[in-house]
């Protein structure tokens, strides 16, 4: 399974003190939640996504690990109310996922996230940059109601909402959190859930780390 930059970043921004962690949007084959669990063993981490399969797929490999016990596999929607108490986790991991909502469900999705979090707890976000060549793309089309972009890969659409530094840090400060730590960076991204097969070109990240 292919190194990833941002996940070990984020991985690394974790304290001692953070034994409840809530993954929005299981990683890549559940790679960096495995990894959370395996340094601490009191932490609890509960993993989301939207994705039945993948969700099978990831609980399968928890189990074969035997961190089933520390790892909750749960298929949730990040743009919906969520159903935790106020404060609930120490820390939130939400690699590569937010850039997938539209502005009005980043907006509330954030909320909800700084709602979670416990007072002084921390959130690592990446999302990917006005930077991806997707986003200069001159054959997508940007919708500034929604600020997604839409572009063609292959036979398929998808639309993703490129960030800039000051878009993302605006969203996050808007919603409560204060900004401790801004980078932006490439990194070669893998296009299957199991992070075996490198895209074929590198991308441009963002990565944020917000505390309540």
């Amino acid at each position: 399974m292919k190194e990833s930059i941002s996940e070990r970043n984020g991985i690394n921004f974790l304290s001692k003190t953070d034994h409840l962690i809530y993954s929005v949007g299981i990683s890549t084959g559940g790679q960096a939640e495995m990894r959370m669990a395996q340094k601490d063993s009191k932490r609890h981490i509960v993993a989301t996504t939207i994705d039945q399969e993948g969700a099978e797929f990831a609980k399968k490999r928890m189990v074969e690990i035997g961190l089933s016990g520390q790892i909750e596999v749960k298929i949730e929607d990040v743009s919906q109310p969520l159903p935790y108490s106020n404060g609930y986790f120490d820390f939130i991991y939400a690699r590569l996922i937010l850039h997938y909502l539209p502005i009005d469900k980043l907006n509330f999705s954030l909320s909800e996230l700084y709602r979670i979090l416990r007072k002084r707890g921390k959130m690592f976000i990446v999302v990917r940059s006005v930077e991806c060549p997707e986003a200069k793309d001159i054959t997508a089309k940007y919708d500034p109601s929604t600020r997604l972009t839409t572009y063609s890969s292959g036979s398929h659409e998808y639309s993703r909402y490129f960030h800039s530094q000051e878009s993302i840090t605006k969203h996050l400060s808007s919603a409560g959190f204060t900004i401790r730590h801004v980078a932006a960076y490439q990194e070669q991204l893998c296009v299957d859930f199991q992070r075996t097969k490198p895209s074929g070109q590198i991308d441009h990240l963002i990565e944020v780390i917000a505390e309540k």
